[in-house]
């Protein structure tokens, strides 16, 4: 079949609704409701994996290069292996809780998803605050370079990320020490009916029966 083009609104405001529109519409639609319907904690540190990503496409270095003014993304220079490094753990570290929210693959239990994303989150900032140092180090020796704020940036999501995946790591931890020293009460056991006691000596013991008579002898 031909292929689905856009047509002018009845109205003539405008493009009619097509397929591709639609789909739009209702991916924007299921996204905005999974923000709403996550914690704070969840919020904020995933706005910290955003932030981060966005860093490594503003320039991390620039300046005077060989006589050229150039400058470098977090994916360019001597440093951008571990910008591609920081890139892939920070998209499995968002895949890890959207995907089963979009209707994905469990890619990491939800018991030890908060400890991965605590280890992935500081495994980044590790990297960048290195990268940094690598940089700051490079300015200092080579004139005309300078540092840019796009490595900042992803410094600065980078450790929102890992301190709010800290805090949730944290708190389930103290749910599960909760949940293992604290037992909820038993319900009282049912009152046993007594069972009757024939040797009871409350109650007096039962008459004897009368005697026979004697049988008397004829003469």
């Amino acid at each position: 079949s031909p292929p689905f083009t856009p047509k002018p609104s009845p109205t003539g405001k405008g493009l009619a609704m097509t397929p591709s529109n639609a789909t739009l519409g209702t991916m924007l639609e299921k996204l905005l409701r999974v923000l709403r319907a996550m914690e704070r904690e969840e919020k904020v540190l995933h706005s910290g994996v955003v932030v981060c990503l966005l860093g490594l496409f503003i320039p991390w270095l620039g300046g005077q290069w060989h006589g050229k003014d150039q400058q470098w993304n977090g994916f360019g220079f001597y440093t951008g292996f571990i910008g591609q490094v920081v890139f892939l753990l920070e998209i499995f570290i968002a895949a890890m809780t959207l995907s089963p929210l979009f209707g994905g693959p469990v890619i990491v239990r939800q018991p030890i998803r908060n400890f991965v994303r605590l280890e992935l989150s500081a495994v980044s900032s590790i990297l960048l605050l290195t990268a940094f140092t690598i940089l700051l180090r490079l300015t200092s020796e080579v004139s005309g370079a300078e540092i840019r704020f796009g490595i900042s940036i992803s410094i600065i999501g980078s450790l929102l990320a890992t301190f709010y995946a800290f805090l949730k790591f944290d708190e389930q931890r103290k749910n599960e020490a909760r949940q293992t020293f604290v037992h909820p009460h038993p319900p009282p056991p049912a009152p046993k009916k007594p069972a009757p006691d024939v040797f009871d000596e409350g109650r007096p013991p039962p008459p004897p029966p009368p005697p026979r008579p004697r049988p008397t002898r004829q003469p």
